[in-house]
């Protein structure tokens, strides 16, 4: 009388055999979700590749309003101490040249401090004193990054292009679908509303 043998695989003790030629299972499209990452790279609210997501990006009565309080603070000093000596000049004649003089270089001075400290605030944190009040932020539109002294002074300087055919360069965020003005797109940068971007820092300086 025969009996049956061991089940299928199950002799000397060894585990199932995997399929030939078998894959492990795929991950699905896009990056692994990480701990403690509401959205995966690709898709974080800020990142302007992100599929079907759009950055917030700032309103032009913000970017104007950020614009004009910084104006106010980086030419107001120099404003007021050469609006200061032109007085006394005027008050004095000859005897307060000496001290107009004096003045209106603590004003240029002051202008100086002021731009140096705005640009370094917008390298290292997107923001300056404005946009800070007005709740916006300038980064890189590549990557969300901060932009870093360089592009920030970069992109400052490019600004005169907005300037050009009546000012259009600065009218042109309004209708752009990135609210870009024409020295941001140069310099490919985006300003987004501030809590929609991360707060890594831009390692430079």
């Amino acid at each position: 009388m025969s009996h049956p043998g061991p089940p299928p695989q199950a002799s000397y003790g060894y585990p199932p055999q995997q399929p030939a030629y078998g894959y492990p299972p795929q991950q699905p499209y896009g990056y692994p979700q990480q701990a403690g990452a509401p959205y995966p790279p690709q898709q974080q609210p800020w990142a302007p590749t992100g599929p079907q997501l759009q950055p917030p990006y700032a309103g032009w009565f913000q970017r104007a309003g950020a614009f004009l309080l910084d104006v106010l603070i980086n030419f107001g000093p120099l404003w007021v101490m050469v609006g200061i000596s032109t007085a006394i000049e005027e008050s004095t004649g000859e005897s307060g040249d000496a001290l107009a003089i004096i003045l209106g270089w603590v004003g240029v001075l002051a202008m100086i401090v002021a731009v140096v400290l705005q640009l370094r605030l917008e390298g290292r944190t997107g923001q300056t004193v404005g946009k800070k009040v007005l709740g916006i932020r300038a980064i890189r539109a590549a990557d969300g990054r901060m932009l870093g002294v360089g592009l920030a002074l970069g992109r400052r300087l490019l600004q005169f292009l907005n300037n050009v055919v009546f000012g259009l360069g600065w009218w042109w965020a309004i209708w752009d679908a990135k609210s870009q003005t024409f020295a941001d797109k140069i310099a490919n940068v985006i300003v987004v509303r501030a809590d929609a971007v991360p707060t890594s820092q831009h390692p430079g300086m």
